[in-house]
């Protein structure tokens, strides 16, 4: 093959690209970085697939329908890019209540998970929260109508949200919770990741990284804190969220390997021997 040619070949490598917890709607969110990376994939002729892969908006501490209305300016760009990828939402735990918008012609297909193959390997897309010892998919739920913008009493909110039309199962959480226990829950699941799972978070990692089969790759997100391990089978997707030490940050999959980078940025190249 002459050289000319083998260039041309590894130009056009093709990938797929995870991003995650971009909580938009809050404070601490970099929006205008990620309207230029959205920008920047409308112009890279080699992504196939785009995996928002979970806690794209912050239903948890924003009214649900007011965070799409005001990032309206964001899903127009993703619905543009399915015009040219393949575009995937997987739900986070933040905002978990997108898996219940299907059939209502959305432009946009929610996922609880996702598995692609490509070059020969299966790249497996969980959000993370699955490895997380205090997430309950009825809590998450729950907490993504609780919360709004207007001022309240936030674990009475919580505790209607909990108990309604759930029959048996709402008497079970009254007898588990308890008022004082479930906002005490609450308060705990409302800390950042990088607060809340200090003491956790090697416990999570390795939970992620004992899920992982043979020929897979996983790729999650969750935690806020972006890796490849060194074994380049598990990676995170980091967070958007300016608050955390290391962020902005996506994942590249190709030629059978993740490739973590802080966009507008450099690659990152730490590799954990411990995950």
């Amino acid at each position: 093959m002459y050289p000319a040619a083998e260039l041309i070949i590894r130009k056009l490598t093709l990938a797929i690209v995870a991003v995650s917890d971009q909580h938009l709607g809050i404070s601490t969110t970099d929006k205008p970085a990620f309207n230029r990376f959205l920008d920047q994939m409308q112009n890279d002729s080699t992504v196939t697939d785009l995996v928002l892969l979970g806690d794209v908006v912050d239903m948890w501490r924003r009214d649900a329908s007011g965070v799409f209305l005001e990032n309206q300016d964001i899903f127009d760009k993703v619905a543009l890019l399915q015009k040219k990828m393949r575009v995937h939402y997987i739900a986070g735990n933040h905002d978990y209540h997108v898996l219940k918008l299907q059939g209502h012609s959305y432009p946009i297909k929610f996922l609880k998970d996702l598995t692609l193959n490509q070059d020969g390997v299966n790249y497996v897309f969980r959000h993370g929260y699955e490895f997380d010892e205090m997430q309950r998919e009825h809590f998450m739920e729950s907490l993504c109508h609780a919360m709004s913008d207007a001022k309240g009493d936030r674990d009475n909110n919580i505790w209607a949200a909990l108990s309604r039309d759930k029959g048996d199962l709402g008497y079970a959480f009254s007898v588990i919770f308890r008022r004082a226990n479930l906002r005490r829950s609450a308060e705990l699941l409302l800390l950042d990741p990088e607060e809340r799972l200090k003491e956790s978070l090697s416990r999570v990692e390795k939970r992620a990284r004992a899920s992982v089969q043979p020929g897979e790759v996983l790729v999650f997100g969750h935690t806020h804190r972006p890796f490849v391990n060194k074994e380049q089978n598990l990676t995170n997707t980091g967070s958007w969220i300016t608050a955390s030490p290391v962020h902005n940050t996506y994942v590249r999959l190709e030629g059978g390997k993740p490739r973590l980078f802080i966009f507008e940025g450099e690659e990152i190249m730490e590799r954990f021997d411990n995950i």
